[in-house]
């Protein structure tokens, strides 16, 4: 009976294991993140590297974009010397916005530090055929890099511990 009972604890946590494929990414030398499952990977040219994964439940979409500002000649002096204006930031947020469309509403926004790095933090409210789609995002810039990680909760079902774990999952090296 004991034996029985062990077998059948093992059937009932094997699914959890079987679903938990969590991907950690290197974007960079100095920056990763894990993303709940392998995600699709796109290199653009070698400007961008944009990094997705769709919940195979549709509940969220998860995304990163790695952009090589080197490419338009920008170096990490320069970048660096930029980060300390205010316009900057502003700059950052309206160019994701921008992205978005016309019907965003920013519901909150700050900057906060991760790794002693400033990094951007945006909750918007879109629409996106005709669904109301919340989108978390996490916006900075690091050496020559541009990072962009969005989370986008396509249903109220959408899990907040996957959400939190994936933002979580950032590190910054020095």
């Amino acid at each position: 009976m004991r034996k029985l009972s062990k077998i059948y604890i093992l059937f009932l946590l094997f699914p959890i294991a079987a679903m938990s494929q969590e991907t950690k990414i290197q974007l960079t030398e100095k920056v990763s993140i894990s993303f709940p499952d392998k995600p699709d990977v796109r290199n653009m040219q070698d400007i961008a590297t944009v990094y997705s994964l769709k919940l195979a439940d549709s509940t969220a979409n998860f995304n990163v974009v790695v952009q090589n500002l080197e490419k338009n000649g920008l170096t990490a002096e320069l970048i660096e010397s930029a980060k300390l204006e205010p316009e900057f930031w502003k700059q950052l947020e309206s160019s994701f916005l921008a992205q978005l469309g016309n019907e965003v509403k920013v519901l909150s926004k700050e900057r906060r530090n991760i790794g002693n790095m400033d990094i951007l933090s945006l909750v918007l409210n879109t629409q996106r055929n005709g669904k109301e789609v919340e989108i978390s995002a996490y916006i900075f810039t690091q050496s020559v890099y541009s990072f962009t990680m969005a989370h986008s909760k396509r249903s109220d079902n959408a899990s907040q511990d996957v959400k939190n774990k994936f933002f979580n999952s950032l590190k910054i090296l020095d």
